[in-house]
């Protein structure tokens, strides 16, 4: 089976082919900085046999990045020692692991920030996924904001760094602010940071080079959607030449690694064919992580088949079986998410 074969990443030996995804848990301490569990819930999932562990989204500052309350934080140096303690676990049980950078935009728990920033002013529709309350309107960034929107990633990604972790990913999917910038339903700008793709991918460029920068050789990762989290049918005005032309940007200014999440990862975009494949056409020896709707070993190595994929990434059937990996290798029942695990305990 292809999928537990070991993999070349990026200069990063893995054991397998089969990530762990991002998944908010909700469970940092009140100032962001690491909770005891947490160490050990990471390492978890690499004793268990994930060829890389992915951390829930981190957030870059304390003005305006925090999506949802207890969200864990790169946002000061007192940050770091916590993260070395989840980077040391993880390796220590012979894993892999990345930090995933977050600045939350509209999609913030409204209250939770000083400042409820996005690339255009309004409220996302419907009600937070934390708390249930109805999405505050949001200011649109101004340029000085812009500024300390791409310090706040560039200087998040040095302290992972500090922090020992063998690469970053930029969480630009989902509506997050990443992609508020980059998309046109969200990004209703009239300076250079709208109109145009062109426009639209200023943010995303400008925080892809600083962070490169910060890193280094570091391996950097790209988390990649068209569904957003208050609009699941979104489609770029652009369709199959504009997802390709921002997938060639984004690997052009720096990124290794493009992490695709998906609804269903196999499914036919409008244009006839899956998105993870439409972008590793496009960036042809690019790695492309597939994600979505995957809940079997079986159901995984079809997607490697026919999506252009090199490894995937899983999220809700390693919540419900940390051990998912070795029952489905033993061919035991695995256990089916059930809605609020992720506010369960981490251990």
């Amino acid at each position: 089976m292809t999928l537990l074969q070991p993999l070349q990443l990026r200069g990063l030996l893995l054991g397998n082919r089969i990530a762990v995804a991002a998944m908010s848990r909700m469970q940092a301490n009140d100032d962001g900085s690491v909770s005891e569990d947490m160490p050990a819930y990471y390492a978890r999932y690499a004793a268990e046999g994930a060829g890389l562990v992915i951390t829930e989204a981190i957030a870059t500052d304390d003005v305006a990045a925090r999506a949802y309350w207890r969200q864990p934080c790169l946002s000061r140096d007192s940050h770091v020692e916590g993260w070395r303690r989840v980077v040391d676990a993880v390796h220590e049980a012979g894993g892999t692991v990345f930090a995933q950078l977050q600045h939350g935009g509209r999609l913030c728990e409204p209250g939770l920030n000083p400042s409820h920033l996005a690339a255009s002013e309004g409220a996302a529709s419907g009600s937070t996924w934390q708390t249930g309350i109805p999405n505050a309107s949001a200011r649109e960034a101004t340029r000085q904001e812009i500024d300390a929107i791409v310090e706040g990633f560039a200087a998040a990604a040095a302290r992972a760094c500090a922090a020992g972790f063998d690469g970053i990913e930029l969480h630009g999917a989902r509506g997050y602010l990443l992609d508020q910038f980059l998309s046109a339903s969200t990004n209703r700008r009239t300076d250079a940071y709208g109109g145009d793709l062109a426009g639209r991918l200023k943010l995303p460029l400008r925080v892809v080079r600083a962070v490169r920068g910060a890193v280094g050789r570091l391996p950097l990762s790209w988390n990649f959607s068209l569904y957003k989290m208050d609009d699941a049918a979104y489609q770029p005005p652009g369709g199959r030449e504009e997802v390709q032309a921002i997938a060639r940007e984004l690997v052009a200014a720096g990124v290794d690694i493009l992490h695709v999440t998906t609804r269903k990862l196999v499914r036919a975009e409008p244009w006839g064919e899956p998105l993870a494949l439409t972008l590793a056409k496009a960036v042809g020896g690019t790695p492309v992580i597939g994600n979505g709707g995957l809940k079997t070993l079986e159901d995984a190595e079809a997607a490697l088949d026919s999506t252009g994929c090199g490894m995937v990434s899983l999220a809700r059937p390693w919540l419900a079986n940390p051990d998912w990996l070795r029952r489905n290798q033993r061919g035991e029942d695995v256990l089916a998410y059930e809605p609020g695990m992720e506010r369960r305990p981490l251990l």
